[in-house]
């Protein structure tokens, strides 16, 4: 594979995996910058070695969430020792949807705290299914679980989220 092919294939594959592994990022490092950060650093990783990675079998988007969460974890024991600024130290700035980081940060606990209560199964695929992008059938081998069976735990957790919403007359948390 000569350069300007690796440079094009790796370029195709970061467009088609950015927003999974920044959704994937964020919910294991906690907050924005971070995530950023480990998703950067897990493309560099895998660009260094893509030869390699695109001669073996297997799935190059799993490599790669697996590539980010290393990331995360990596940043976390490297920055074990220095303390989080707090928000009035950052400054404010909107998030890819439009809407400004800590509005959005509120926004994500709640909805972290809506799918904590969900029973475990249905935890499992939302986080899976919604949170990571992953479909149902990949899900579902990952789970155990046939594919219907994946769905079905999809319309059951977004039942109960929006009863737990409406529970709390909160809206826009969902």
């Amino acid at each position: 594979m000569s350069e300007a092919d690796q440079g094009t294939d790796f370029e195709a594959f970061v467009l088609e995996t950015s927003a999974v592994f920044s959704r994937v990022a964020r919910a294991e490092a906690g907050d924005l910058h971070s995530a950023e950060d480990a998703v950067q650093i897990a493309y560099m990783r895998m660009f260094t070695s893509w030869e390699k990675i695109v001669a073996r079998p297997g799935n190059r988007a799993a490599y790669g969430r697996i590539a980010v969460k290393n990331a995360v974890k990596d940043q976390f024991r490297r920055n074990r020792h220095v303390s989080p600024a707090s928000l009035q130290e950052l400054p404010e700035q909107e998030s890819r949807i439009g809407i400004p980081d800590a509005a959005y940060e509120i926004i994500k606990e709640g909805i972290d705290d809506l799918v904590a209560k969900l029973p475990d199964r249905q935890r499992q695929v939302v986080t899976l299914c919604v949170l990571q992008d992953m479909s149902p059938e990949e899900a579902g081998k990952r789970l155990g679980l046939k594919e219907e069976s994946v769905t079905r735990y999809i319309r059951i957790a977004i039942k109960n989220l929006k009863k737990y919403v409406y529970e709390t007359g909160e809206e826009g948390t969902v």
